[in-house]
């Protein structure tokens, strides 16, 4: 007869995968720490303002002046970890760096459930323990390690939905990733519309019904202080990278090279036309000078989006360089002072990895192709990264999101390698 504490004991099974998702921390862990001793805290971000304007003085503002131009999710999370361990940014980051654990954990879970097979698990954990970019965001108080950590648990959840509650966290999670990143709200869109086909109005009407209720308070407060429902940027992205000045920036120079040419023009469009200088009326003018430049240059304007499409498979860093100065304009042309190189050895790193990751999920796509159906919302936050990326302006930070999918899919190609490499192993053994 089995003792109590035999009973007790977990079974073979859950042990190994307790010990499979430490090692898997672990992987995750030991870079995030690392890169510590590389990269110096860097509280000098917008997120970080934010967050303690609004652990301080409890208000959405920058310099005192209210403002939903940034996202509310990631630092309404920086401002609840000050209040636990004050303006402590080491320790907020040992926390982000959790976070990324975890996901990559999930990651894990996704992958093993989604393909049935633990070695593409561990190869798309590992290759998300690895990446050179994640580490390096995981250690900055930027808002890339959570719209990840958000993507890949909604991807996970989103696969079965038998219960109201199940639609209701799909809801929760899907307004985490907006309320985190306003230019991911195609995903949650589309991730609605394939809870409706797949499992369901109902189903679909409870998700829409939790993120109406999480994302409507802040569109509400949005809309009295700024006078839009959306982060009034919109109109600022769309012109920055289709039109004149953007021809000689985008997308292998920073656009915020551009800021102060934008803030003129607008300014002065501004005051001739009598506007009110608000944030939103602002961003709606240069939507209106967005739309005046592809109306009369649209080939140029297509131009401009598909050289965004080529760029975004190239592996290295976008964009090229990191910004130094403004751009000036000297007798109608853009100037562009001297910038920045990256350290070679993580530009090399970056572009090596993103390179070898890219081949394999094409790959992976190309072994899964007959399942692709099952793998609807992977390829739903895959495509409208791109098309967003394409229409605006892509960059490394702006693309991250979708990286998990190449993980995914990368690791779906293991077991082919593996099958191939026993079937050859099997005939050098009957021929010997």
């Amino acid at each position: 007869m089995r003792s109590s504490a035999d009973r007790a004991r977990p079974p073979d099974k859950m042990v190994k995968r307790r010990q499979t998702l430490f090692l898997i921390a672990l992987a995750c862990a030991i870079p995030r720490i690392a890169a510590f001793a590389l990269w110096p805290v860097d509280t000098g971000t917008l997120y970080y303002a934010l967050a303690t304007s609004l652990a301080q003085d409890h208000r959405f503002a920058i310099d005192g002046e209210s403002t939903t131009y940034i996202e509310p999710l990631y630092p309404a999370l920086l401002a609840g970890l000050q209040l636990i361990f004050g303006d402590n940014p080491v320790a907020l980051l040992l926390v982000q760096i959790a976070v990324a654990c975890a996901a990559g954990m999930v990651l894990f879970a996704l992958t093993r459930d989604q393909t049935g097979d633990e070695r593409s698990a561990w190869a798309a954990a590992l290759l998300y323990a690895a990446s050179p970019y994640l580490i390096r965001q995981s250690v900055s108080f930027m808002e890339v390690t959570m719209t990840i950590a958000l993507l890949i648990a909604a991807t996970w959840r989103i696969r079965a939905i038998a219960t109201a509650s199940q639609a209701a966290m799909i809801g929760i999670l899907l307004a985490g990733i907006v309320l985190t990143r306003a230019s991911l709200a195609p995903v949650v869109v589309c991730g609605l519309i394939l809870v409706a086909r797949r499992d369901g109005a109902a189903r679909a009407l409870v998700a829409a019904a939790m993120l109406a209720a999480c994302v409507g308070p802040w569109m509400i407060f949005s809309r009295t202080t700024q006078g839009a429902v959306l982060p009034a940027r919109i109109g600022e992205n769309l012109f920055v990278s289709t039109s004149a000045l953007a021809e000689p920036i985008v997308p292998r120079y920073n656009v915020d090279l551009l800021m102060p040419l934008v803030e003129d023009i607008a300014h002065a469009e501004m005051t001739r036309r009598g506007v009110p200088d608000r944030l939103a009326e602002r961003d709606r003018l240069l939507l209106e000078l967005t739309a005046d430049y592809i109306r009369a240059a649209p080939l140029r304007a297509l131009g401009l989006k598909l050289r965004n499409l080529a760029y975004i498979f190239q592996p290295r860093l976008l964009p090229f360089y990191e910004r130094r100065g403004m751009a000036t304009l000297m007798d109608g042309r853009v100037q562009i002072p001297e910038q920045g190189r990256r350290p070679f050895v993580f530009e090399a790193a970056a572009a090596g990895y993103q390179t070898l990751l890219i081949a394999a999920a094409v790959a992976g796509i190309a072994t899964r192709r007959r399942r692709l159906r099952d793998d609807a919302f992977l390829l739903i936050v895959a495509g409208s990264v791109i098309a967003v990326n394409a229409i605006f302006f892509p960059t490394s930070r702006l693309l991250a999101p979708m990286t998990f999918v190449w993980m995914f899919y990368a690791g779906a190609v293991v077991p082919l390698i593996t099958s191939a490499k026993l079937a050859e192993d099997r005939f050098d053994g009957a021929s010997h």
